[in-house]
């Protein structure tokens, strides 16, 4: 094995920090004063009772129930793995019908007589739109691989790529004015009306925006002059390229199966907004799609269905991520350390000032985040303590709920326990090394916003209250 070999091989493989995290919260479930709130249905969403807090009977994790952990994270994220893996599998079919290498052929012919920064910035501002606006995250999982090939085709490396297309999309999910898994459950327990202080969320989203844009494009104008100021220069990622024949044309064909595939991102987004779509439904409409540009492509139905098969076992390793990233959460819950936990932290900012409380909400949220990395989960389980708390503290609960979303979100980016990052990362290749070497300076300037942000929020009363 030669020297880059052994650099490669030594980069931490994203199931073992999820696999120790369950690990210890197991061992932290025989250590930890038990104890619970209450809680209470109405309308369909559950709450908990502020001060309802009381000791519990202890719920230690059995040596069962630490390997039962897994296949409950499987299970519970089934619709998620599956939806992933069936798109996996009909992006499959795009690249291999030689729509995919066609369509960066063509880019790269276009980046002859436009800057090839200026080609990765409108990637960068299109999936901008998917996380922001959209609130996708998870959904684009399928085509980030297509878009780390081009950025490698283009000169850049597979970070630029990544960077361009997952990371933009989970710092966009992170502050979305619209986002109904973090603001829209949040809104519905602090009793707001939905979606309500959109104007200063939409300012923060394009200054998250504008910042993460700005660092991007600076890193990616740096490693095409000098390659070997790249964060993965010692990591192989020539397989990482989709093979492209320079002689291959963007025909009728081809144009009309992009069409397809336009028409059912589309019709995606619009059963995602209008009729409460989730990802069975995204699952079938790429289905359909996936036959129809089959069909085109005169494709017979054997070499079809192999092409999906294959396409799925590629997207198998970054969908059974998103089911171990759960065991997370079910060991945390069945091992009664959520509730203490929420309590504690919430003890700590009782005899702060305004502005110092809500930086300690941002705070702990941003760490309770790498426990609970799901967002409504966290929202189900932190807001019912957070709108009492603001309320006691004389801060608006529209400012809780802020305090809350930038802490979730942000470090969405930053924990090793999110699934969808680990994701993004594997299918670039990114070791997390160097994934943190790239992102803590802008996490840190992410902070200083967020700040600014929630200052603004406690001086000018955020509201409607």
């Amino acid at each position: 094995m030669n020297k880059k070999e052994k650099k490669q091989s030594s980069s931490m493989n994203p199931f073992v920090p999820l696999l120790l995290m369950v690990l210890a919260c197991a061992i932290v479930s025989y250590f930890v004063s038990p104890g619970a709130y209450d809680r209470e249905t109405i309308d369909g969403v559950t709450r908990v009772l502020p001060e309802s807090y009381h000791a519990v009977e202890r719920t230690p994790i059995t040596f069962f129930n630490l390997f039962r952990s897994i296949p409950e994270g499987l299970t519970a994220t089934a619709n998620m793995m599956f939806c992933v893996m069936i798109i996996g599998g009909i992006v499959e079919i795009y690249k291999r019908t030689d729509t995919v290498g066609a369509a960066i052929n063509s880019v790269l012919k276009a980046s002859e007589k436009m800057n090839s920064q200026v080609i990765i910035a409108i990637v960068m501002i299109v999936f901008f739109i998917f996380g922001g606006v959209l609130g996708w995250s998870e959904h684009i999982i399928p085509f980030v691989p297509i878009i780390i090939s081009l950025a490698i085709s283009l000169g850049y490396d597979s970070l630029v790529g990544m960077a361009i297309s997952g990371f933009a999309c989970l710092i966009s999910f992170a502050v979305a004015p619209f986002n109904v898994y973090t603001v829209g459950i949040s809104h519905t327990i602090a009793e707001l009306p939905m979606f309500s202080g959109w104007q200063l969320r939409m300012v923060a989203l394009v200054t998250i925006w504008v910042l993460s844009l700005v660092w991007v494009m600076r890193y990616a104008k740096k490693i095409k002059a000098d390659p070997s100021k790249s964060l993965v220069k010692d990591v192989d990622t020539s397989s990482l390229k989709i093979p492209v024949d320079n002689n291959l044309k963007f025909d009728l064909p081809k144009k009309l199966s992009f069409v397809v595939l336009g028409v059912s991102i589309l019709f995606t987004i619009y059963g995602i907004l209008k009729l409460s779509w989730s990802y069975t439904e995204m699952a079938t409409t790429f289905m359909i799609g996936g036959v129809i540009v089959a069909v085109i492509n005169r494709v017979n139905y054997e070499d079809a269905i192999n092409m999906v098969l294959d396409g799925a076992k590629g997207a198998f390793n970054g969908a059974l991520i998103i089911g171990v990233a759960r065991a997370v959460q079910w060991t945390m819950t069945n091992g009664g350390l959520i509730d203490p936990l929420v309590h504690g932290l919430s003890k700590l900012m009782g005899s702060a000032s305004a502005y110092m409380s809500t930086v300690g909400m941002f705070i702990v949220n941003f760490f309770i985040n790498a426990l609970i990395p799901s967002g409504s989960g966290q929202a189900t389980a932190v807001m019912p303590i957070m709108v009492p708390l603001a309320d006691m503290l004389h801060i608006t609960r529209q400012t809780a709920v802020l305090a809350f979303q930038f802490g979730d979100g942000i470090s969405n980016t930053f924990w090793f326990t999110n699934g969808t990052l680990l994701i993004y990362l594997s299918l670039g290749k990114v070791p997390l090394k160097s994934w943190y070497k790239f992102i803590l300076p802008l996490q840190g300037i992410f902070f200083l916003a967020e700040f600014i942000f929630l200052f603004i929020a406690v001086q000018t009363g955020y509201g409607p209250f």
